[in-house]
C-alpha cells in the first residue's frame, strides 16, 4: 500500500513537471525529528531548481526526493538537513537533528565528498583529456578514504537515532557510455564516468549493508535517462558549476529516486537498544579523523 501510494504520487508529480515549489512545501521541512533527511547536494536537490533561499549555502529544494517523499506520505514531522558542499569537508553537523525518537532516516552522500560533479565537468565536452585525468585521480584518492569516513558517520547516526530505519541511496550512471554536447566528450570519457559511479555505489552498498542499514540502488530506475538520453533526468555536465554537473533534475528526483525507494524492500529494523545515547563519531580504524560527509 505504501509503495503504491509513493509510485502514484511520483507519477502525478512527474506529469506536472514540478515546475515550481508547491505552496507550503519547503525543501527543509520543519523541526520535526521523526523523519530526518541527511546528505549532500544530491539529497538537498541543489540541481533540481527552486532552491529555497532560507536554506542558505545548503541549497535545499522542495523538488528534492526527501520533500517529495514526505509529501507523498502526508508527513508533517520531518526535516531535511541535507547540505550542498563543494568539497564534502567540515564536521557532521547535520546529525544534531537525530534523536532517540527519530524513526526514519534517509541519506544520499558521497558525490560531493568524492567530487563526482567536478569529475563530470572535467570529462565533459567542455573539458580536456588532461582535466579529466586529473579529476579521475582526485576522485580515486577521495574514494579510498570514503569507507572509513562512512563507517564512522553511520555509527554516529545509529548512536544518535538508535530506533531509526536508515536508508542510503546510491547514484545513477551519469553517461551510460554515451557522448553528447551536454555530456561526456567521447565514449572513452563516458566510460570512465560510469566506472567511477559503479565503484562509488559498490563502496556505499558494502559499508551501508555492513552497518545493518538499507542501501537502495537507483541505477535501474534511471536506466535510459542519463544526460545524453532523449529524456535526461540529470543536469548537463556543462552546467557552469561543478557542483551541479550531472546532478538529478526535478524529474530525476520524482521519476528516478522516489520510485526506487518505493520499490525497495523495507529498511531493516535496528536491534532494540533504548538506553543508547549519542556519542562522538568513531574515527576510522587507522586513527585518522573522519572527514565530514554530512556538512551543515
Amino acid at each position: 500500500m505504501v509503495a503504491a501510494t509513493l509510485v502514484a504520487a511520483t507519477l502525478v508529480l512527474g506529469a506536472a513537471q514540478a515546475a515550481a515549489a508547491p505552496p507550503g512545501s519547503p525543501g527543509s521541512g520543519g523541526d520535526g525529528d521523526r523523519r530526518v533527511a541527511l546528505g549532500d547536494s544530491w539529497a538537498a536537490g541543489t540541481a533540481a531548481g527552486a532552491v529555497e533561499a532560507a536554506s542558505g549555502t545548503c541549497r535545499r529544494s522542495p523538488l528534492a526526493y526527501p520533500a517529495l517523499l514526505a509529501r507523498a506520505a502526508g508527513e508533517t514531522a520531518w526535516t531535511s538537513r541535507a547540505c550542498a558542499s563543494a568539497s564534502g569537508s567540515g564536521g557532521n553537523g547535520q546529525f544534531s537533528s537525530l534523536s532517540d525518537t527519530t524513526e526514519v532516516v534517509t541519506a544520499t552522500v558521497g558525490a560531493d565528498a568524492t567530487g563526482l560533479g567536478a569529475l563530470a565537468a572535467a570529462c565533459s565536452s567542455a573539458g580536456t583529456p588532461a582535466r579529466c585525468d586529473e579529476a579521475v585521480g582526485r576522485f580515486d584518492r577521495a574514494l579510498r578514504t570514503l569507507p572509513g569516513s562512512l563507517d564512522a558517520a553511520l555509527a554516529d547516526v545509529r548512536r544518535r537515532a538508535p530506533r531509526a530505519a536508515v536508508t542510503v541511496t546510491g547514484f545513477p550512471l551519469l553517461a551510460e557510455v554515451k557522448a553528447c554536447p551536454d555530456g561526456a566528450a567521447d565514449a572513452a570519457r563516458a566510460a570512465r564516468l560510469d566506472d567511477a559511479v559503479n565503484r562509488l555505489d559498490t563502496v556505499l552498498a558494502e559499508r551501508v549493508t555492513a552497518a545493518g542499514m538499507r542501501f537502495v540502488d537507483v541505477r535501474p530506475a534511471f536506466a535510459g535517462h542519463g544526460v545524453c538520453a532523449p529524456a535526461p533526468w540529470l543536469t548537463p555536465f556543462t552546467a557552469g558549476e561543478a557542483l551541479l554537473a550531472g546532478g538529478p533534475s526535478a524529474d530525476g528526483h520524482a521519476l528516478g529516486v522516489l520510485p526506487a525507494l518505493a520499490a525497495a524492500a523495507p529498511a531493516p529494523a535496528p536491534a532494540p537498544n533504548p538506553t543508547a545515547a549519542p556519542t562522538a563519531p568513531v574515527p576510522p580504524a587507522d586513527g585518522r579523523a573522519a572527514p565530514g560527509l554530512f556538512p551543515g
